[in-house]
């Protein structure tokens, strides 16, 4: 399956229409609506349940979020440390973690799925990163094609790192890049010569990693729509990576108050921050990428590109994916899984994690049992944010219900979207356009029935556009 790229329908009224707050999806319903009464107890509850699979593998996520140093624009959850230290007791509550978690789900631990995110993973040491391996793949073997994945900062992560990955297992690495003018470096305090970067993508790839993923992000300050291009030609042009995630920043001071550092006066906003993306897109997709969802972009011959012309695209905690997984374990502080029909996030504070697992306790501290109706809005909107349609025979023969009669207030909401040419509808299903693309989080919003019922306790999402 592949989609064309088309902007000739887009225009600042059109924009304006659609740019609001709205999730991004990485799960449904959005962890907004996770609450307390999902605890320790109920998380150990659906991790037994799910032990009872054993031939289904696992994917596990682990969070390492210590940082030296704090960039303005994070939206991670993150701990800064300066020093050297706080790691070594966190891996040891880690370790701990990992106990629990293999005692409750017995045999059932193998993964085919393998992320280390952050913060900086590789704030670790490069021996810290070999123990804290050993002891994940110790209690939790990984399957022969398992996809073994970690998000590095070049600006922290030495040769002697990538090496040790590599001697591991790990075969597919992410560099966060996010723009390589100086000036918009400076603004954002994350200063990184676009020739290292390509020092560590040439020594990824002589290493032998399968995949080399670069972060970009638009909306920073100070970048323009010709500034962005010439970023994107230049990571193109000389780094050639197999996938780009071209993410939008989310300015949302009320949630990471350091986001006030930044000038909102130098924020490119509205139709200025959109032709950013709409340009950057235009970049890729002349230089061959496939363009993937609504924010990432693969060469031809990775495995994100052929899983999306052979529709085996997901979507997870981790983004786009091409790993099946029937649940996902999250490991460490501030971590969430989905295991056996819920999800669990972990306790955002570092003293309390270590006092719950200390206690013989998962650390959970919120989440959310899903009913039959979730699952059948999840499957719907993943179908759509994946593959850009929706089939309503799909829906019938999945669901046993009408999908027409069931969602009749969603598909009367996407009317406009259709008079705006965003979306086509059919007596059989949906399809997402070339122009629609771009709005793909707002054609997803009406079916989501937990908007409809959101109070007015302030905003909980990022703008869609």
């Amino acid at each position: 399956m592949s989609f064309t790229l088309d902007v000739r329908g887009l225009n600042p009224n059109l924009l304006a229409r659609y740019d609001r707050p709205g999730p991004r999806y990485t799960s449904y319903p959005t962890a907004p609506h996770f609450g307390a009464d999902y605890d320790s107890s109920a998380y150990r509850d659906r991790l037994a349940k799910a032990a009872s699979r054993t031939d289904d593998p696992l994917s596990m996520y682990v969070h390492l979020p210590f940082c030296h140093e704090r960039c303005t624009f994070c939206g991670c959850n993150v701990v800064i440390s300066p020093h050297r230290g706080p790691e070594e007791d966190y891996l040891v509550t880690l370790t701990r973690e990992l106990d629990l978690l293999a005692d409750v789900l017995g045999s059932r631990r193998r993964l085919n799925q393998l992320h280390w995110g952050g913060g900086t993973p590789t704030f670790l040491s490069p021996e810290q990163c070999e123990r804290l391996f050993g002891e994940i793949t110790t209690r939790f073997p990984l399957t022969d094609d398992a996809e073994v994945a970690i998000e590095v900062d070049p600006c922290v992560t030495t040769m002697d790192h990538l090496a040790t990955l590599a001697r591991l297992g790990f075969n597919r690495i992410s560099m966060g890049l996010q723009d390589t003018n100086p000036e918009v470096q400076r603004a954002v305090k994350r200063i990184q010569p676009l020739e290292l970067t390509r020092e560590h993508v040439d020594e990824a790839r002589r290493l032998g990693f399968q995949s080399v993923n670069i972060d970009l992000i638009y909306g920073l300050p100070l970048q323009t729509e010709a500034s962005f291009r010439n970023c994107v030609r230049s990571v193109i042009d000389e780094l050639t990576p197999d996938r780009v995630a071209c993410f939008s920043y989310a300015h949302v001071p009320w949630i990471k108050p350091h986001q006030k550092q930044l000038d909102e006066n130098q924020l490119p906003g509205g139709w200025e921050k959109f032709s950013l993306f709409t340009g950057a897109a235009h970049e890729f997709v002349e230089a061959g990428y496939a363009f993937v969802g609504f924010d990432h972009f693969a060469r031809p011959d990775d495995e994100l590109a052929r899983a999306l012309a052979e529709d085996r695209i997901q979507r997870n905690f981790m983004g786009y994916t091409v790993m099946p997984a029937a649940d996902q374990v999250g490991v460490g502080v501030t971590a969430i899984g989905d295991v056996a029909g819920s999800y669990a996030a972990n306790i955002k504070k570092l003293p309390a994690y270590k006092r719950s697992i200390d206690a013989g306790r998962l650390p959970v501290d919120r989440g959310l049992i899903r009913t039959a109706e979730d699952e059948l809005r999840r499957a719907v909107i993943h179908r759509i944010i994946c593959t850009l349609q929706l089939d309503f025979g799909w829906v019938e023969r999945e669901f046993d219900i009408d999908p027409r009669e069931h969602f009749a207030d969603a598909l009367a909401q996407l009317q406009p979207m259709a008079a705006d040419r965003l979306v086509e509808l059919a007596d059989d299903g949906l399809a997402v356009t070339p122009t629609g693309r771009f709005f793909l989080r707002n054609i997803c919003m009406p079916f989501d029935a937990y908007l409809r019922a959101a109070d007015d306790d302030g905003p909980k999402y990022s703008r869609t556009v």
